[in-house]
């Protein structure tokens, strides 16, 4: 999706992923870093994904893929990124039919938040 301009802005990227499963916000509260293309390899792309693995358990590095972190377990740190693909996964559907899905609304996806007592600035 980072191929794309539109989905290249965190704020618009984590609002185009978490409309799709409620469960996401509930995993991912605090939603998902991006870090600009940087040269694979380089210092540089090392402490971009630093400095967004330290506030996203999720960093997704642009036009390339994902890096997550978990205090539990790697099997933690997957799930998380399944979580992203299966969003990533409905919004492209959306995409390609047209852009004709609602997915959750604000209301709806506060509605999770509050239930789950789930602590979010996303919102």
């Amino acid at each position: 999706m980072s191929h794309l301009p539109a989905y290249r802005e965190q704020r618009v990227l984590n609002e185009c992923l978490f409309r799709w499963e409620a469960e996401t916000i509930v995993h991912l509260p605090e939603g998902v870093g991006v870090v600009p293309f940087l040269l694979p390899g380089s210092v540089a792309l090392m402490q971009a994904t630093i400095t967004a693995l330290r506030a996203h358990r999720v960093a997704l590095w642009r036009k390339h893929g994902v890096m997550a972190r978990s205090d539990f377990s790697v099997t933690r740190a997957a799930d998380l990124i399944e979580y992203v693909e299966a969003a990533a996964r409905y919004e492209y559907m959306d995409v390609v039919t047209g852009g004709k899905g609602d997915g959750l609304t604000r209301d709806e996806l506060r509605a999770v938040v509050d239930a789950f007592h789930v602590q979010t600035t996303l919102l």
